[in-house]
């Protein structure tokens, strides 16, 4: 039975071997191999891209389009811009919270002042 399975794990071998040779071709970029039969797999050499056309075009297409500048980029920063920046998230936070903490202080001097004129109200009806 070992002779079965080692034939069957070999067989299996070889055709995992011949699937990964199918999978992968060779390619023969700047090797020029001396074996006739890989002499055909070689690719052709690149070649090198004209670097004046590409410049000349980008130099006309700049040349015709008008400069727009943005005054914002040219304008220098002050010195304390990254402070602003970094504060600005803490400074919304607290405004929130002000915000929330003046209306809770109004709600509750307008309870007060209710209780204090019911109170009154009451107070009246007490005497009569």
């Amino acid at each position: 039975m070992t002779t079965d399975t080692a034939a069957a794990s070999s067989s299996a071998r070889d055709s995992d071997e011949e699937q990964q040779t199918s999978r992968k071709r060779l390619k023969f970029r700047s090797y020029k191999p001396h074996d006739n039969t890989l002499q055909g797999k070689t690719l052709n050499p690149a070649s090198a891209m004209s670097i004046e056309e590409t410049v000349s075009s980008i130099v006309n297409d700049a040349k015709n389009q008008p400069a727009e500048i943005d005054l914002n980029v040219l304008a220098p920063r002050k010195a304390n811009w990254d402070l602003k920046r970094d504060v600005e998230k803490k400074l919304l936070k607290l405004e929130k919270r002000t915000k929330r903490a003046m209306a809770e202080m109004i709600r509750e001097k307008m309870k007060a002042e209710h209780n204090l004129s019911a109170g009154g109200v009451e107070e009246d009806n007490d005497s009569d």
